[in-house]
């Protein structure tokens, strides 16, 4: 395995332009990490907003950009016993994931679902993870409670509704427009609510207020969720 690896470097702020092919050293894993040799890595907004200068990589992470990959072990740091060379993974990654090879810790790691390929698995950490941890982990959504999520044809509202669908919730999902609206019901939401044209907080009461609320807008949606929560709801905030 080469010492160097090929990777997409964000030369200055701006546009997609400034991401640029270069040549980097091969990362080492340390004491509880793997290193990836990345098949497909996923693209997200603080990824954009990375390139155009808005989003600083957390210290210590590294300065390439690439939340979340897919790819194959091709080593493991030392520690590490639950994964092998070999193994095909999913992971989301503290940076670095626009390249041939990402470090990352190995809890970070989920081993590629049966059927599914590797460009389609390397968009499951980021968004996945976000919703296992916050709606069910945290959250504790169970099946028979009513849960609403914002931002419903987002990344991290596509996977709210899918999952809580597919766990037994009631879903519903505020979108900007009748056409989102419909996406979001085909996912499994029980009820679309275009923000632009009723209040959420009116539909939420109607159906009997809800259990648990996911948001990622804050401001002045606070009291207004509140609002709309049973008592003893439960409010998470993901903004």
């Amino acid at each position: 395995m080469s010492g160097t690896m090929r990777a997409i470097e964000i030369r200055e702020p701006g546009g997609p332009d400034v991401l640029v092919p270069v040549e980097r050293p091969r990362p080492v894993p340390g004491a509880g990490d793997v290193l990836i040799r990345v098949a497909y890595a996923g693209v997200n907004r603080p990824d954009a907003l990375q390139r155009a200068g808005s989003y600083a990589p957390p210290p210590g992470a590294s300065d390439l950009p690439g939340l979340e990959a897919s790819g194959v072990i091709a080593e493991v740091g030392p520690g590490v016993s639950e994964w092998s060379v070999g193994d095909s993974v999913c992971a989301l990654l503290p940076g670095g994931g626009y390249a041939e090879y990402a470090v990352t810790p190995a809890a970070h790691c989920l081993p590629v679902p049966e059927g599914m390929s590797l460009d389609r698995a390397a968009c499951l950490p980021e968004t996945y993870f976000t919703v296992w941890t916050n709606v069910f982990m945290r959250g504790g959504l169970k099946a028979g409670e009513t849960f609403l999520v914002h931002g419903g044809t987002s990344g991290i509202g596509t996977t709210a509704i899918q999952l809580a669908h597919v766990f037994g919730a009631r879903v519903f999902a505020t979108a900007a427009s009748d056409e989102k609206c419909r996406v979001c019901e085909g996912l499994g939401a029980e009820r679309g609510i275009n923000y632009r044209d009723e209040d959420f907080v009116d539909v939420l009461r109607e159906a009997g207020r809800a259990d648990l609320v996911l948001d990622m807008v804050g401001g002045d949606y606070i009291s207004r969720n509140i609002k709309a929560l049973k008592d003893d709801g439960r409010l998470m905030f993901i903004a």
